[in-house]
C-alpha cells in the first residue's frame, strides 16, 4: 500500500483540508505523515526515513511543498521529491492562472486536480503536457462529527509525529439544531475587500490599459455567467492578437486583480441587497466593516476565524449564504458544508450545480443578474421554516453519502497508480 505525505501550510483552510484528508486516509489503512511547512525546518531526515521510493505519494493543495521552497531542495538545487521519486498529486483550489510561475517548476511525477471544469479546460488548452485528473469540487465538513465532541479530530502535526491514530473525541456532544431553534437568520463565511483597493493596479500603466481592464470588468458585470479566462482571452485576442501562447499565459497571470475585483464586487452587492432590504446578516471574515449599507446594525460580523468557527456558525444558522468565487462550472465547499450542518444553502448558480441540484430541493438559487429578487427569496424561506427543514433534511442526507472528505479521499485513490 502506498505511503502518503500531506502538508500543513500556513494558509488555515488548506491546513484544514489536509487534516481532513489525512484522517480519512488513516481510516482507510494508509500510513500517513503530515508535514508542517515552516521555517526553520528540521524534518528532512524524518521524511527520508518515511519515504519508500516509487511507493510514496505527496498530496498537496495550491503547490505547497513544490513552490521552490528551499527546505525541499538539496544544497545543489535538486528537488527533494525528484531525488526520492515521490509522486505528487496537487489539488488547486483557485484558477490556474494564479500559478503561472509555479507551473514552470513541477516534480517529474505530477498530476493536477482542479475543482472547476473551466479550470480543467484551461489546463488542457495551455498545459497539454501535464497529467490531469477529473474535475473534483472540494468536500464539506460536519461540525458536529469533527468538532462537536469536545476535542477536535486534529492529527499529530509534523512529519516527526506520524499520523497513525485519531484521538477519541471526549466530552458531551452538542445537539443538532432544527431550523426553528437556530439563532442566526443568515450567515456568510468569507472575507471582503473594497473593490476600490484594486483600482491602482488598473491605472498603473496609463489610461489605455485602464480602459482595457475596465472593458473586461464591464463585460463580466453585464454577463456574470461567463468564465473569466474566456473573457480575458476574448479581449486580449482582439486588442493584442500578436501575443504568443506563452505571453497570453503570462499576461493573464498579471491580471488576477480583475478576478479579485469582480468577486468582491458581487460579494458586496449580495450582502447589500439583503441588509438594505431589512434582513439581518452575520458575516464571518475580515473587511465587512468597510461595506456601505443603509442600516449598520443589521450587518454584524466576526473577524476572520478558523474553519472550525465558520462551521459552528453555519450549524447555528437557518440560511447559509454562498457567493461563488467565480466558479462557473464547479462548486464551493461552503455549499457542501452548509448542507452537512443542516442550514439551507442559498447560492448563485453554476453549470455544475444546475446539473446536480434542482432549485428548492436541496438548495436554493439566486441569480447574480437579478439580485433585486434575492431578498424576497430569503424572506420567503425564513417565513416557512417547515419548508426550510425539508430542504435541509434532504440536503443533509444526500451530503452525508456523497459530499464528505471520506468520498473525496476515496475518489483520489485511483490516481495513486497512475501518477
Amino acid at each position: 500500500m502506498k505511503r502518503l505525505l500531506l502538508f500543513q501550510p500556513s494558509v488555515e483552510t488548506l491546513h484544514f483540508f489536509s487534516d481532513r484528508l489525512a484522517e480519512e486516509f488513516v481510516r482507510m489503512g494508509y500510513e500517513v505523515r503530515l508535514v508542517r511547512i515552516h521555517e526553520p525546518f528540521f524534518g528532512t531526515e524524518k521524511i527520508k526515513d518515511f519515504i519508500m521510493p516509487h511507493e510514496t505519494i505527496m498530496i498537496t493543495f495550491n503547490f505547497h511543498g513544490i513552490q521552490r521552497e528551499a527546505i525541499f531542495h538539496t544544497p545543489e538545487g535538486q528537488l527533494f521529491w525528484n531525488l526520492y521519486d515521490v509522486a505528487c498529486i496537487n489539488i488547486i483550489v483557485d484558477h490556474p492562472f494564479y500559478y503561472y510561475e509555479e507551473l514552470h517548476y513541477l516534480p517529474k511525477r505530477y498530476l493536477q486536480i482542479c475543482i472547476d471544469s473551466d479550470h480543467t479546460d484551461y489546463m488542457r488548452q495551455f498545459y497539454p503536457e501535464l497529467a490531469l485528473g477529473e474535475t473534483m469540487p472540494l468536500a464539506g465538513c460536519d461540525y458536529r462529527s469533527s468538532f462537536g465532541g469536545g476535542v477536535p479530530l486534529s492529527l499529530r502535526e509534523d512529519v516527526t509525529n506520524p499520523a497513525t491514530q485519531i484521538p477519541n473525541k471526549i466530552g458531551k456532544k452538542i445537539p443538532f439544531l432544527p431550523i426553528k431553534k437556530r439563532s442566526t437568520s443568515v450567515v456568510f463565511t468569507g472575507c471582503f475587500t473594497q473593490p476600490d483597493f484594486f483600482l491602482p493596479y488598473m491605472s498603473r500603466n496609463g489610461a489605455e490599459y485602464d480602459a482595457f481592464y475596465h472593458g473586461i470588468l464591464d463585460d463580466l458585470l453585464v454577463n456574470p455567467d461567463q468564465c473569466i479566462h474566456t473573457v480575458y482571452l476574448r479581449h486580449l485576442n482582439r486588442e493584442l492578437p500578436e501575443l504568443s501562447t506563452e505571453e497570453l499565459k503570462n499576461v493573464m497571470n498579471k491580471m488576477i486583480f480583475l478576478d479579485l475585483w469582480i468577486r468582491f464586487t458581487f460579494r458586496g452587492k449580495v450582502i447589500q441587497s439583503l441588509v438594505d432590504s431589512g434582513i439581518p446578516v452575520h458575516c464571518i471574515g475580515a473587511g465587512w466593516e468597510t461595506l456601505s449599507v443603509k442600516n449598520r446594525k443589521l450587518l454584524t460580523h466576526t473577524e476572520y476565524s478558523a474553519t472550525e468557527t465558520c462551521l459552528k456558525a453555519i450549524s447555528e444558522a437557518k440560511i447559509s449564504l454562498n457567493v461563488m468565487p467565480w466558479f462557473k462550472r464547479g462548486a464551493h465547499d461552503r455549499i457542501y458544508s452548509s448542507m452537512l450542518n443542516g442550514a439551507v444553502c442559498v447560492t448563485d448558480k453554476s453549470k455544475f450545480l444546475l446539473e446536480h441540484f434542482t432549485d428548492k430541493d436541496m438548495l436554493c438559487y439566486y441569480d447574480l443578474k437579478g439580485l433585486g429578487e434575492l431578498p424576497a427569496t430569503v424572506t420567503d424561506l425564513l417565513e416557512h421554516p417547515d419548508t426550510m427543514q425539508q430542504i435541509a433534511d434532504r440536503a443533509r442526507n444526500y451530503a452525508k453519502e456523497n459530499l464528505t472528505w471520506k468520498q473525496f479521499a476515496k475518489a483520489l485513490v485511483p490516481y495513486f497508480t497512475v501518477v
